[in-house]
């Protein structure tokens, strides 16, 4: 199963194209106004409302989306309540802010995506310029740059005190080959696609990383 959470706050309409025809699409809150923004008609809606606009709880009401609505003091941010609403198993794209978003938020969307990632087939975070891809004990990941310009990659682990280990590499202009790494140092920062190659390939043994690629716009 696909699905595709659309969270609050300012993201690139070029993240709309990301949505496809089989996707659930799930809004947290005010990512119904960047659905009514872009023609797309959500599933759901979860979230405190405290973020969305009166046009946007218009819009759902219009297309006969009753939000499922929580308390603002919670414990719990409407990305989440949202994620724990998935079955296991499926295929999640996560559009949200990255390069323009409130750092607490950006935080906690990869913190999720890394400890759900078990549990799910696929985890994608987008702002539709920047793509995180959560990886979380022994993973492969496998993604396409013939159609990114110029993408910035980065391996970014996420823990001080358990490393990523094993990490292997194919495609990339730096070549892993087994190296461990913790949290901490910069070392896994701005690589880049090696000349010709069309896929870049990823895997670890062990440990949290989160693989971010960045596009020139």
């Amino acid at each position: 199963m696909h699905y595709c959470i659309i969270t609050s706050g300012p993201v690139s309409d070029l993240a709309a194209s990301r949505v496809r025809e089989d996707h659930t699409v799930f809004c947290a809150d005010g990512g119904a106004d960047f659905c009514l923004k872009n023609n797309i008609i959500p599933d759901k809606a979860f979230g405190d409302m405290d973020s969305i606009t009166a046009e946007g709880l218009a819009f759902l009401k219009e297309n006969k989306i009753e939000p499922e609505v929580f308390p603002v003091e919670k414990d719990w941010t409407d990305t989440e309540i949202c994620l724990k609403n998935i079955p296991e198993g499926s295929d999640i794209l996560i559009i949200c802010p990255i390069n323009s978003g409130r750092i607490d938020h950006v935080i906690a969307n990869i913190q999720l995506a890394i400890s759900f990632k078990p549990y799910m087939k696929n985890i994608v975070i987008t702002d539709g310029i920047t793509d995180i891809y959560p990886m979380n004990g022994k993973t492969d990941l496998a993604f396409n740059v013939t159609d990114l310009a110029d993408p910035v990659i980065s391996l970014v682990p996420m823990d001080f005190d358990i490393p990523v280990t094993d990490i292997r590499s194919e495609g990339l202009y730096y070549p892993f080959n087994g190296e461990d790494y913790s949290a901490g140092k910069s070392i896994t920062f701005s690589n880049h696609p090696a000349e010709g190659a069309d896929t870049v390939k990823i895997s670890i043994s062990s440990g949290h990383l989160a693989v971010i690629v960045t596009r020139s716009v």
